[in-house]
């Protein structure tokens, strides 16, 4: 059908339509490539070992408790379907892990194939036609196409400028059509953790708006100075008709199980957790049943999640020291990566990426696949992994500041 695609139109019709049909285009073209996948092919092709800090792959593996937990449920036969919602022994381990989001109960709590479809899903169940949803300005891209993809208009906030309130960033973001404000802390690529201060400032706002929060929280087990507030905490004080706040979970980072897609999100109240419902259930049908039987074993590895804070928390500490001020765009409050700021040395961070692969052996990711189209970052900021091998990323940066001159 060359680069037409299948539609059913009125009473069973089989319609074919193109990118010029009068059916209109689709809205999958509008997704943008991100070039952060272009430098992972690049590395993938490249003919020498690479020291791969452009992406976030952990070194330390998932804990042995997961494995058995996975080996045993098939062992055992736990291979059936599920609740589109998850398994109920898992949802009740993880309602105890939130505790302090008042123990969600199993109609509000949902298991999902990795944070990424959490947010996705969260995303289709908020969306109307012509809706906008706020991203801070420095994102994680996929949040950006996942907003595209739904139809919807990304905003972005600046979030953190010194003299500019919460209020005031979002205000100059939102419009009438603002459907969600996504939030990531700490956030990928920035490593900015939120203050309670900040959280409560964006809460009151989008309970004044009636805005709900989406709160992704991948990186929740890896931050470096004292513990994360989290934002659904804020919505306890409110009836439960105002309340606002997706939180959204994963197994991927605290327990390095990245490619087991595991992951979990609350809904603020039943109405959300409904309409969250219906998606979940058009969409999926159900989670991995055996990979859920790892997660839940997973949980009782508390000394992993100790050691693998720990050992990140060690990396980040080393790469600070060897950056300092001059390549550093800030300093990591928490997460896997660091942003550096290239531009006293280089014009374009695209080009220099994949000369650095070229040159030296080493991946970044370059800072135009974070930031909105034409912001003036784009050319001065690229990120780095500190979740890999400590010696390897080590040597990465040093690669990398020889090769700058710095």
């Amino acid at each position: 059908m060359d680069d037409r695609h299948a539609a059913r139109g009125g009473r069973g019709t089989l319609v074919l339509t193109g990118a010029g049909s009068p059916a209109g285009r689709e809205r999958s073209r509008d997704i943008p490539l991100s070039c952060l996948h272009e430098i992972h092919q690049l590395v993938g092709a490249h003919p020498r070992p690479v020291i791969a800090l452009h992406v976030g792959e952990p070194y330390i593996r998932m804990p042995q408790e997961a494995v058995e937990g996975y080996c045993k449920a098939l062992r055992d036969g736990h291979t059936a379907y599920t609740d589109a919602r998850g398994l109920a022994t898992l949802h009740q381990a993880l309602a105890e892990r939130l505790a302090g989001n008042g123990q969600p109960p199993p109609e509000r709590l949902f298991v999902t194939p990795g944070s990424c479809q959490a947010i996705s899903a969260i995303l289709q169940s908020l969306a109307v036609d012509g809706g906008q949803v706020v991203l801070p300005e420095l994102h994680w891209p996929m949040h950006y196409q996942q907003v595209v993809m739904t139809g919807m208009r990304a905003c972005f906030a600046s979030f953190g400028e010194p003299g500019r309130s919460v209020p005031e960033a979002l205000e100059a973001a939102a419009g009438e059509r603002t459907v969600a404000v996504l939030v990531n802390s700490p956030g990928n690529p920035s490593g900015r953790v939120w203050s309670e201060a900040e959280l409560r400032e964006l809460h009151a706002w989008a309970v004044r708006r009636r805005v709900p929060v989406i709160s992704d929280e991948a990186y929740e087990d890896f931050v470096y100075d004292g513990q994360p507030c989290r934002i659904a905490n804020l919505d306890l004080e409110l009836p439960p008709e105002e309340r606002v706040v997706f939180s959204v979970h994963t197994f991927s980072k605290g327990y390095s199980m990245t490619g087991c897609r595991l992951g979990y999100a609350t809904a603020p109240n039943a109405e959300r957790a409904m309409l969250l419902t219906r998606v979940q259930e058009t969409t999926l049908v159900a989670p991995s049943t055996p990979v859920q039987y790892a997660g839940l074993a997973a949980l009782g590895a508390s000394a992993h999640l100790a050691e693998h804070h720990a050992y990140v928390r060690r990396t980040r500490d080393a790469v600070v020291d060897l950056l300092g001020d001059k390549l550093l765009h800030l300093t990591p409050d928490g997460g896997w990566y660091a942003v550096l700021d290239l531009g006293s040395y280089v014009k374009d961070t695209y080009q220099f990426c994949k000369r650095a692969l070229a040159d030296i052996d080493v991946g970044i990711a370059p800072g135009r696949g974070f930031l909105p189209e034409g912001h003036p970052g784009a050319d001065r900021l690229a990120r780095i992994s500190l979740c890999a091998e400590r010696e390897a990323t080590l040597e990465g940066v040093r690669r990398l500041t020889d090769y700058l001159g710095g």
